[in-house]
């Protein structure tokens, strides 16, 4: 008696099930990615930010160790999305100048805080500075508060660019 080949069908009714749970470990494999990609270029703009501030923190070092009377012109290029605040930390722009030797770094996604040994005011001697991302021609000199006898680095922008 000759044998007869029996049809076996469940591949083809485990089918759909194979492209559903190909499709979701695509689409979570690709969520992973983005959230990767978004973290990555966050911190990619944090430091390019920070490389930025410390061209000014160290101008603003050097001028404190020369006295007043010191001044110096420098270009700062903050990235898109991310701003700097010198003298101040936030929520307490108020405590100004107790915060002044402090500046951070906002991005979209956090707040960095960073201590420097020059303590920052704005031009009129009464406050932080802040600058938002583009590009920005700094004056940086130096003025005793007489009131404390403190020495401060003031942020002056030359000009708009």
């Amino acid at each position: 008696m000759p044998r007869r080949i029996g049809t076996d069908e469940s591949a083809v009714t485990s089918l759909p099930f194979r492209l559903t749970v190909s499709g979701v470990l695509f689409v979570v494999i690709l969520l992973l990615s983005s959230v990767y990609l978004f973290d990555f270029l966050e911190e990619a703009k944090e430091k390019t930010a920070l490389d930025e501030v410390s061209k000014l923190t160290a101008a603003a070092e050097q001028l404190s160790l020369h006295g007043e009377g010191s001044e110096i012109s420098l270009e700062l290029r903050l990235p898109e999305g991310v701003s700097v605040d010198f003298g101040a930390l936030p929520g307490r722009e108020d405590k100004w100048p107790a915060d002044a030797n402090d500046y951070c770094i906002r991005t979209a996604e956090k707040v960095t805080f960073y201590y420097s040994a020059a303590s920052f005011s704005n031009p009129e001697l009464n406050g932080p500075v802040s600058l938002a991302s583009g590009r920005h021609r700094l004056l940086l000199s130096t003025k005793l508060e007489p009131k404390s006898g403190r020495l401060f680095v003031l942020i002056s922008e030359k000009e708009s660019l």
